[in-house]
């Protein structure tokens, strides 16, 4: 039966810094809010595992930009070793995961572990995400490779999807064994990645080859974070597109602007607006792709050369997900882009045309107003004429019959005179208006 010595469960997160359409105080808000629900999840689940002063630093984003929380302690019949670290890494921020038992466990209880581990780990679709990625470490021992892929099948439905992966890739570096795993929007290769959807399985030979791997993390820190950066980038301009051509569409589909309301006019011209903010988008996504693709392709041949003479190396999965971006990814946003600037003029001038039917819509509008206001101030003017001479006292004293004698009558002489003189006044606006067409 396999088994595994010291297996560890690794997360690595990472999340928008600033840039993108995102402001630095939203991305520190929101970072903020995703490490407070770490500390207090283990604080809840793990009573005194987390020194309070551990908790204070590792939440304090402003004086510590990198921060280290150690717990420890017993969770669902687990002695856990838990860290996690968080970084800052070019506009990201980075958070690690690294949850461990130092015992040897076979398949089942890897599996009842990792679910106890799960639930230490942040909310993947928490705001300015950028993707993750699982990672399962250990020396294995007692296995044969049937039982390690039986394995890593059951891992992925705990920590990922119950439906299991689409794709998988083998590879080696310095001697031990990388299985990967992911899923893709239909399951078929070279189509949209899903988010958060990759695990990656490392089995060390022995104890002293476990903890050497220590000393080639950084460079996956960045290989993943270049990954995630694309794939999250890919499926941000696909939905984009998508919603730029549907909104497209909706406007072309108007036969007379001139017969739009003003209210009407202005959401058309938003639109168009927004037609035009989009494609800027689009530009900036396919920028942060080819940007980070030559990144991405730097940093696995930095780990190729760190290897050099270590052990047996061959890293090709790496290189089909940068052939994949290369031959699918860039020339689908290229051509996306390509389209939109066709029409790149005729959205603008579409613009101009509704902007300028919005302001004269708006000076009619302005005009009604000011003639309306001027209606009813003749008519108010005359009203009160008419209530002032119709309660002038009369020559010869009469007898009162009440405190508010005569005073219905002269309040319906005003509103009569004041409502005539309106009408009057609006007929001859519109007899002036004739005249002069």
């Amino acid at each position: 039966m396999l088994e595994i010595n010291a297996p560890n469960l690794y997360l690595f997160s990472y999340h928008i810094k600033e840039g993108l359409g995102i402001s630095l105080e939203s991305s520190q808000r929101n970072y903020h809010s995703v490490l407070e629900k770490i500390v207090g999840d283990i604080s809840r689940l793990i009573p005194g595992a987390i020194a309070r002063d551990c908790q204070e630093t590792f939440l304090d984003l402003q004086s510590e930009p990198t921060a280290d929380l150690k717990f420890k302690g017993t969770l669902h019949n687990h002695a856990i070793l838990g860290r996690y670290l968080r970084r800052s890494l070019h506009q990201t921020y980075a958070l690690i995961f690294d949850g461990s038992v130092q015992e040897r466990y076979n398949a089942h209880e890897v599996q009842s572990l990792l679910s106890t581990l799960k639930v230490l780990t942040p909310d993947p679709h928490s705001p300015d995400n950028l993707g993750q990625t699982w990672m399962i470490s250990g020396v294995w021992e007692h296995g044969n490779s049937t039982q390690i892929e039986k394995l890593a099948e059951e891992s992925y439905k705990t920590l990922i999807s119950s439906e299991g992966w689409h794709h998988r890739a083998t590879g080696d570096y310095v001697g031990v064994k990388l299985y990967e795993f992911w899923r893709t929007s239909g399951g078929k290769t070279g189509e949209t990645i899903e988010a958060n959807s990759y695990l990656l399985l490392v089995l060390y030979p022995d104890r002293e080859t476990f903890q050497a791997g220590w000393g080639f993390y950084e460079q996956w820190q960045q290989v993943l974070l270049c990954r995630h950066q694309i794939v999250w980038a890919k499926a941000h301009s696909q939905r984009l597109n998508e919603q730029l051509i549907t909104q497209y569409q909706q406007i072309e589909a108007i036969a007379d602007y001139s017969t739009l309301s003003l209210y009407h006019l202005k959401t058309t011209r938003d639109a168009l607006s927004g037609l035009l903010t989009g494609f800027t988008t689009l530009e900036k996504h396919l920028n942060l792709m080819e940007l980070q693709i030559d990144q991405y392709d730097k940093y696995c041949h930095q780990l190729e050369q760190d290897a050099d003479g270590l052990g047996l190396t061959e890293l090709t999965f790496l290189n089909i997900f940068s052939t994949s971006v290369k031959q699918t990814y860039l020339p689908r946003l290229q051509g996306d882009i390509t389209a939109f600037r066709l029409n790149l003029e005729g959205i603008q001038n579409l613009t101009h045309r509704i902007q300028g039917l919005v302001e004269i819509r708006q000076a009619q509008r302005d005009r009604t107003v000011k003639t309306a206001v001027g209606i009813v101030g003749v008519g108010v003017g005359t009203a009160c004429i008419v209530a002032v001479a119709s309660s002038t006292p009369p020559a010869v004293p009469s007898v009162n019959t009440g405190p508010n004698s005569g005073l219905p009558e002269v309040l319906l002489v005003s509103v009569i005179c004041g409502g005539v003189a309106s009408l009057v006044t609006f007929v001859s606006i519109v007899l002036w208006q004739k005249l002069r067409k």
